[in-house]
């Protein structure tokens, strides 16, 4: 279908499983996909994933971006953006690097940002006594 890689658009949805499709296995794609079908096992997504209101996945994802409208139990990497949207429903863990959830979306998990390992952000730990002692020695100063 493809002759070449830079054939394929990553924000183009390039293959869809519909309602009546059943899919259990890894995915993998270079492109987008849309589910209103089920999917168990894994996805990776170069482009986006789209879960239409009638799609049904068991799986991890990983891709681009990811937009919820049905129903996800599986942890998520988006690397751009994840949305849930107001009919959808996430049961899992979440990387994002951006995050909307929209009002009425159901969400039961732990969210993180999906950091560059160039620009962590650190924060001292509650009972670390070195920090204690240099935050105690911070405050003499004034």
């Amino acid at each position: 279908m493809f002759n070449k890689e830079e054939d394929i658009k990553k924000d183009e949805i390039n293959t869809i499983f519909g309602q009546q499709t059943e899919f259990d296995g890894e995915l993998k794609t270079k492109g987008s996909i849309r589910v209103e079908g089920s999917i168990t096992g894994t996805i990776n997504a170069d482009g986006d994933v789209f879960v239409g209101e009638s799609g049904v996945v068991n799986s991890n994802i990983e891709a681009r971006k990811v937009v919820v409208a049905g129903k996800v139990e599986g942890n998520i990497t988006a690397k751009d953006k994840l949305e849930i949207l107001e009919t959808g429903t996430l049961e899992g863990d979440i990387k994002a690097a951006k995050l909307v959830v929209e009002e009425g979306a159901r969400f039961i998990g732990n969210s993180a940002p999906l950091e560059d390992s160039k620009a962590k952000t650190s924060f001292p730990k509650k009972n670390d006594k070195k920090n204690e002692k240099k935050v105690e020695k911070e405050g003499k100063k004034e």
